[in-house]
């Protein structure tokens, strides 16, 4: 095996997830969701929660796939514990990463992206039952987290 390093990533929206270490291989979470519901606004993607076994099922099939031939792998925006622990099960030397940034700069950076899939107000999106789940994340895990404060961080994710 040539994987040397998984790291699961973890954030709010706007979190700045994308731009955390663009260098390295990237699974992005919400685009195996939307592999597997066909749908593409973030309303869409935010209502999931009942997918958890699914997607945590695609994402170890994917690292596994990847690891081979990589030696750095970013899974970025796994939005519900059981998903993590899914992982952890196969790779439990994965390393959690939490981003950590002030709710009004994720709001101004949401605001300011205009991303199509960006169909509702930052309240409602930050709001919705996946990114509550997301936050159980942080509480789960805490011990275990590595958190960076990623206010500085201009892209958003």
């Amino acid at each position: 095996m040539k994987l040397k390093k998984l790291t699961l990533l973890f954030g709010r929206i706007c979190s700045g997830k994308s731009s955390y270490k663009p260098e390295e291989y990237r699974i992005v979470v919400s685009n195996i969701v939307r592999g597997i519901i066909l749908k593409s606004t973030r309303e869409e993607l935010q209502n999931t929660i009942h997918l958890d076994q699914k997607i945590g099922e695609a994402l170890v099939m994917v690292i596994d796939q990847v690891a081979d031939h990589v030696e750095y792998v970013i899974v970025d925006g796994i939005r519900q514990a059981s998903i993590v622990e899914m992982i952890l099960q196969h790779y439990p030397y994965a390393e959690l990463v939490w981003l950590e940034v002030p709710t009004e700069e994720r709001k101004r950076r949401y605001e300011s992206r205009k991303d199509a899939k960006d169909v509702e107000l930052f309240d409602i999106a930050d709001n919705k039952p996946i990114e509550l789940e997301c936050q159980k994340i942080f509480t789960i895990f805490k011990q275990r987290l590595k958190v960076i404060d990623n206010y500085e961080v201009a892209t958003e994710s």
